[in-house]
């Protein structure tokens, strides 16, 4: 029977931030994934043409010190691909057509998303009555604090883009926490910011420097974001893990766990003091199931939308629009069958060849969701005729990929404070199990990365106790 400090079941980018901070610490640690390639949905190909395809998450920001002197660990330094000042612009639609989103105050008075009535209603926005109920839709919310137009045309592009997701169902709770808590404080979102940096200080306290702030940087690596999960994996070696490997299931044993896992027909137990569960809500659920009904059901109650993301390469002189920022994402109201076309070679110049224009298509969604009876022909077709209306690329294009996922990105809907307080109750009752992924704290890569940092950081205090207690009983 193999024994190791610690087992973390599922190779995302979540469960291997946590292996490989655990394995800098100096800890035998195993990666149990069931797939036959780490990384999850961070999946990219290299086409014979010279595009870079990303097939699910396509762009990582950050300005964690952190994460970059984990790159350069990891001897990824030199793989990195930043994006430049164009992938500043963004544009979202509106009738059909891109236009551009100011990032200046001024800019912000002039655009002509929004009319003039819903800009001079943002203003209220200090005035408007604290909300009584105990959560509240990302959609109710922001139409009542800043109106609805402004909801419809800013808020909802900006949230189907990120989390794929209803805004009528979503959380604001679970979504959006600092702006909740920021109303609950002091009434109003810009109140409750504004208040909040100016605790005073202890009387005789010495003032500090302030650290300097680093700016978030947009960024991807030159095979695209599936380097870095796979980097992460090679650095581990195939002896930390398993890959198509699934744990079926989990139960105490003495002071530590005991998993069953099957290895391609091969059954084996795995024992280890400490167990971080980092795959999928749905998978984390069966594998709980036995040990605590409440979060098992908990997180079986987490929805995942549906999407497909379509690549296409295009010639530039097939295309009119300049495509000179980061994309256009597209307000529900606009009733299109993409959340977003985002320009992967504008932003990453070396993922297209010279003179091409390469798009990500984002298709599906919670209002839109991808049916299983829709064929990819169907889907790519409907891609095509998008970039036709929207960037007004001619012709069909000179690659086209198409990846879909049943299971795209974890849905933060009414409840989902509650669920997340299941796990937290089970994590307090059974010292040494942890939860982390998509579906708790964010559905980012950046910040899957720094949630799978932190939760290994607490289980490497756990072990460091206990390895503490059993000496001072001996």
């Amino acid at each position: 029977m193999n024994s190791y400090d610690i087992v973390v079941v599922g190779g995302g980018i979540s469960g291997l931030s946590a292996a490989y901070t655990l394995f800098k610490r100096g800890l035998d640690v195993l990666v149990i994934e069931a797939g036959d390639e780490v990384g999850g949905a961070m999946r990219s190909i290299t086409t014979p043409e010279g595009y870079v395809l990303d097939c699910g998450p396509n762009t990582l920001a950050t300005k964690d010190p952190r994460m970059w002197a984990e790159f350069a660990d990891l001897g990824m330094t030199d793989r990195l691909v930043v994006s430049g000042r164009a992938g500043k612009r963004r544009y979202f639609l509106k009738d059909g057509k891109p236009l551009e989103i100011p990032n200046d105050p001024i800019g912000m008075a002039r655009m002509e998303h929004v009319s003039l009535k819903g800009k001079l209603r943002i203003l209220r926005e200090p005035f408007v009555p604290r909300g009584t109920s105990p959560d509240e839709s990302v959609k109710s919310f922001f139409s009542r604090r800043i109106g609805p137009e402004v909801m419809e045309r800013m808020v909802d592009p900006f949230v189907s883009g990120v989390y794929s997701g209803d805004p009528s169902k979503m959380s604001i709770k679970a979504v959006f926490p600092s702006l909740w808590e920021a109303e609950q404080r002091a009434g109003s979102i810009i109140k409750g910011f504004l208040g909040a940096g100016k605790g005073k200080k202890a009387k005789g306290a010495e003032k500090s420097t302030p650290a300097p702030k680093m700016r978030s940087v947009t960024f991807n690596f030159k095979g695209g974001v599936s380097e870095w999960p796979k980097t992460i994996s090679r650095v581990l070696g195939p002896q930390r893990v398993w890959k198509g490997a699934r744990a079926t299931s989990l139960h105490a044993a003495g002071d530590g766990w005991a998993l069953v896992v099957d290895r391609g027909g091969q059954i084996e137990t795995v024992e280890a003091a400490s167990v971080i569960i980092a795959a999928p809500a749905y998978a984390a659920a069966d594998l709980v199931a036995d040990l605590d009904a409440a979060a098992s059901k908990a997180l079986s109650e987490i929805r995942y939308s549906s999407m497909a993301v379509v690549n296409l390469g295009y010639r530039r002189s097939q295309v009119s629009h300049p495509v000179d920022g980061f994309g256009v994402l597209s307000p529900s109201c606009e009733r299109r069958s993409f959340l977003g076309i985002l320009w992967a070679s504008t932003l990453f110049p070396p993922f297209a060849p010279e003179n091409r224009v390469l798009t990500i298509n984002l298709m599906g969604g919670e209002l839109n969701p991808i049916r299983p009876e829709q064929t990819n022909e169907e889907l790519i077709a409907q891609a095509i005729a998008d970039n036709q209306a929207v960037i007004g690329a001619s012709s069909e294009p000179e690659v086209v990929n198409i990846t879909r996922w049943p299971k795209a990105v974890a849905q933060y809907t009414f409840g989902h404070v509650e669920r997340m307080a299941a796990l937290e109750r089970l994590e307090k009752a059974r010292p040494g199990l942890y939860f982390v992924g998509s579906y708790r704290g964010g559905v980012g890569m950046p910040k899957c990365w720094r949630n799978g940092v932190n939760t290994a950081d607490q289980a490497a205090a756990f072990l460091a106790s206990r390895t503490a207690l059993t000496t001072l009983t001996d």
